[in-house]
């Protein structure tokens, strides 16, 4: 965690540069004590995030992505052939976090889902500490800890690290990559043989989540050529060598990067540049609302991505952000910042040009977004230990503190549905109420199976529960001894729950209903509710009929 001049941290450097603000961790006792702190925080932060998982409904997508990771497992085991994973939709995507999941559950006693949320979580921490050592490479050690500071309270990151089975994998495994790819050297022979396999294994294990890692593939090439021609070597049998290992990664992670994707398996050198084609054009057919409106995933406008970005991310990246672009202490920082905001700003430009699909807020981009944070880190430390200026220091700590306890307020407040984040822009997510799409994942579901939970023990019978989404309800319902699940086309539960997800009619509609109990933000904005069921009134005659008796165990999520 310190900046090395055989890396990308020198590339910018020349001999009349002007003097650089010191950085803190220039004098070795501060250096010493920026490691440890960065070391402190990151062993603190795995326990938290995955004791706070626990807390975490299941979403959407985590059971049909279950069942991908077993049907790999048995292809690992024999029991399927390749052939067998035909073109679906699903096989554009690879497999390696649900065969994790898969492979734990074998080992580890407990809910499926408990587990799985653990080992997302897991990932989330480990995009939270290459986020950390990424911005400490390039800006300095406290840049890092401030990095992972700001990612790891940024409520709808901490959120999806929860239970986001793709994206926030594949954002941890990027960001891991982009931290390996600094350590290039702008010197020929540009990149150790050592470091060309660190690049390749974190490449392939993002490919082996998302399609998106070839775009990383490229950053990676782009930089060594530009090395080759800043330092302008023209020895054809160096720039022979440098092709060959260039080619060598490459090559590494199209192979590495399908062991966990048996369809790309088939043809892996060109595979995955199909998948990368399909997923832009992805035909998702339900409608996406937005400021309002209710849009075909087609038909959004052209600054929806940017738009979103803008109104989930907290002030205090967001000025962090825009301090990064700014405030240019040295042409060093400022050619590494801007490198970058171009890996940045790339995939979103991208998706524009394009009309790449696009709908459930940001998460496809979301693996932007620690870039984005290791720039703000930048931003908000270079004002911080600039000696020029004091007044603007001053300012700015109190700015930056401000923003940090305004989402970590946040962070405790809303818990744990810190995934319905939105900020002052749109007022809140009381005021995205109706406006965007809230907890489209389903995650808030868990609060109203837990109520239920508790109300079967306070009323000593088991309760018969259902809801929509159905299979939402219904692996949340696992969880508690106190709860049977029904189909709800039976007509035979006690106790309804809707999430509040879909056109804006109904989502008003659910949230002016008369309801047993509605989980709702911090802020008022109703995100699912607890009505009567058909047998609700069967219920209540049982209730005047007989003494509460002991149904089960107390309802704890298990």
């Amino acid at each position: 965690m310190h900046d090395s001049h055989e890396s990308v941290t020198a590339s910018a450097s020349t001999g009349n540069e002007p003097p650089r603000p010191a950085r803190p961790e220039s004098d070795p006792r501060r250096r010493s004590a920026a490691h440890w702190t960065f070391v402190a925080l990151a062993a603190t932060l795995l326990p938290v995030m995955v004791l706070a998982s626990f807390d975490f409904g299941v979403t959407w997508d985590e059971k049909s992505r279950h069942r991908y990771g077993e049907l790999i497992w048995e292809f690992f085991r024999g029991l399927r052939s390749r052939d067998s994973f035909t073109e679906t939709g699903g096989h554009l995507y690879g497999g390696l976090f649900d065969t994790i999941c898969v492979g734990l559950e074998q080992w580890l006693p407990g809910n499926r889902y408990v587990i799985r949320h653990a080992a997302n979580a897991t990932f989330g921490w480990i995009g939270v500490v290459y986020c950390g050592r990424l911005a400490a490479r390039l800006f300095g050690t406290w840049s890092g800890v401030l990095a992972m500071v700001l990612l790891a309270a940024s409520p709808r990151y901490f959120a999806d690290s929860m239970n986001n089975p793709k994206d926030v994998p594949f954002a941890a495994m990027t960001v891991m990559a982009l931290y390996y790819i600094s350590t290039v050297s702008p010197r020929w022979p540009y990149l150790s043989w050592a470091t060309a396999a660190k690049i390749a294994v974190s490449l392939a294990l993002a490919l082996n989540i998302r399609v998106g890692a070839l775009l990383y593939v490229g950053y990676f090439g782009l930089l060594v050529a530009a090395f080759a021609i800043i330092e302008r070597n023209t020895d054809w049998r160096r720039l022979a060598s440098t092709a060959f290992r260039l080619a060598a990664v490459a090559l590494a992670v199209l192979l590495l990067g399908t062991v966990f994707w048996p369809w790309a398996q088939g043809s892996p050198l060109t595979r995955p540049f199909r998948a990368l084609l399909g997923v832009a054009s992805f035909p998702f057919g339900g409608l996406v609302l937005f400021n309002g409106h209710e849009y075909g995933a087609g038909d959004l406008p052209w600054y929806y991505a940017p738009w979103w970005i803008l109104i989930s991310t907290p002030p205090v990246v967001i000025g962090g952000a825009l301090l990064s672009a700014t405030f240019l202490p040295s042409r060093g920082d400022a050619l590494r910042r801007l490198a970058l905001w171009s890996i940045a700003l790339l995939p979103m430009c991208l998706a524009i040009v394009m009309g790449s699909t696009l709908y459930d807020g940001i998460r496809h981009l979301l693996f932007i977004y620690p870039i984005l944070v290791a720039l703000a880190a930048a931003g908000w430390t270079a004002v911080l230990f600039d000696r020029s200026y004091a007044q603007l220091r001053r300012g700015a700590a109190v700015l930056l503190a401000v923003g940090l306890v305004s989402m970590l307020s946040f962070d405790v407040r809303f818990h744990p549905n810190q995934g319905v984040y939105f900020n002052a822009l749109v007022s809140g997510p009381r005021g995205a109420f109706a406006r965007y799409d809230m907890d489209y994942w389903g995650n808030c579901v868990l609060e109203a199976v837990t109520w239920s939970a508790e109300t079967a023990r306070t009323l000593g019978i088991p309760l018969t529960i259902s809801g929509n989404p159905a299979h939402l309800v219904q692996l949340d319902a696992e969880r508690f001894h106190e709860l049977y699940f029904t189909d709800p086309v039976r007509g035979r539960h006690y106790l309804h729950i809707r999430l509040a997800r879909g056109p804006v009619a109904g989502v008003t509609e659910l949230a002016e209903q008369p309801a047993l109990y509605q989980v709702k933000t911090a802020d008022g904005a109703v995100l699912c509710n607890i009505i009567p069921g058909p047998a609700y009134g069967e219920l209540q005659a049982l209730q005047s009929r007989s003494t509460p008796r002991a149904a089960s165990p107390e309802a704890h999520p298990q």
